[in-house]
């Protein structure tokens, strides 16, 4: 792939076996520009610094920061003391890149990180979602197995594939130590990496992909936790029955298929059962006893014509709350 000769200058050179890609310190936004916010919209907090209480200067008591929202610089009342401009001031907690065992590279701490603390700002390319299920598609037409797609809100998703930072590193995990927070930083939506507990040095930085399967080739997930879904994607409404085709030790092609079955409803937890290929599915009969107690449908009567409210079949690839990738 060619860059421009302001990209070249930004690529960083890593260890031999890492892919290179273009290292950048902000969003790249594709096809619009970034959002110029207005002094009316600019959210003002109330904090005031003092000297002698050096936490009275945007801590934690802040409203803004209490709401994802970093402070504006030269609207707040704290001036150079403001705590509340990590995106801003890129103050990322020290990591360093590391080979794994079996599962590619990863971010490790390369210093004690307090639970709570900011780590990195998940940086790429800013595009729709429609480039985004594209270039999934592109990806995987040019065999392109190392591919960084999240969502950033309800129509758009940041690409880090080609432009991003060491946060694309951060490998999967069903119980991980960091959590992905959206916060607004001048009027842009940003995501951050943020520690749940105590990391000390040495200890790989993990968070949860929340993959979306929405078919194609599955991927084995190698975190190793108790609660290890064994896929990714495995908890997504449309990861049903498939067939899966990996390597032994004996470099023989191995075939079984696999389904996925809640073993508790309330928690909804999931197994990976093995079955035969040959394995068919049952339809789940209500017994009669059942259907005789079933609560009757309330009739609504209405004046003169019925209305009729369909749900939308529209496909959303908004992912709420926290970090998901999704398999387009």
């Amino acid at each position: 792939m060619l860059h421009s000769d302001e990209d070249k200058s930004n690529v960083v050179q890593f260890p031999e076996g890492v892919t290179p890609f273009v290292h950048i310190t902000q969003n790249i936004f594709l096809r619009r520009k970034h959002k110029k916010l207005k002094e009316d919209d600019i959210a003002i907090c109330e904090c005031k610094y003092d000297a002698s209480d050096p936490e009275s200067a945007c801590g934690e008591r802040c409203l803004n920061m209490l709401t994802n929202i970093e402070c504006t610089p030269g609207y707040c009342q704290c001036g150079e003391t403001c705590k509340n401009q990590i995106f801003q001031k890129r103050e990322y907690a020290k990591t360093k890149l590391f080979r794994t065992i079996g599962r590619g590279w990863g971010l490790i701490a390369d210093e004690n990180i307090k639970a709570g603390q900011f780590i990195i700002e998940y940086c790429g390319e800013v595009i729709s979602s429609e480039a985004a299920k594209k270039r999934s598609h592109a990806y995987e037409a040019h065999e392109i197995k190392d591919t960084y797609i999240i969502s950033l809100d309800a129509n758009y998703f940041i690409d880090s594939t080609r432009k991003g930072n060491f946060s694309r590193f951060i490998n999967h995990a069903c119980r991980p130590n960091c959590e992905t927070r959206k916060w607004t930083v001048l009027g842009e939506t940003r995501v951050g990496i943020f520690a749940m507990q105590d990391i000390s040095v040495g200890m790989e930085l993990t968070i949860n992909y929340y993959f979306e399967w929405y078919g194609g080739i599955t991927v084995r997930c190698l975190c190793g936790a108790a609660n290890c879904c064994i896929f990714l994607g495995a908890k997504s409404q449309r990861f049903q029955e498939y067939n899966h085709v990996w390597k032994d030790g004996n470099n023989s092609l191995s075939h079984c298929r696999y389904k996925v079955e809640p073993s508790n409803r309330s928690r909804k937890n999931y197994n990976i059962i093995e079955s035969g290929s040959t394995t068919k599915k049952k339809s789940q009969r209500i017994p009669k006893w059942k259907k005789s107690h079933r609560i009757p449908k309330r009739k609504i009567r209405s004046s003169s014509h019925k209305q009729v409210i369909k749900g939308s079949t529209r496909r959303s690839y908004q992912v709420p709350g926290d970090k998901k990738l999704k398999s387009f």
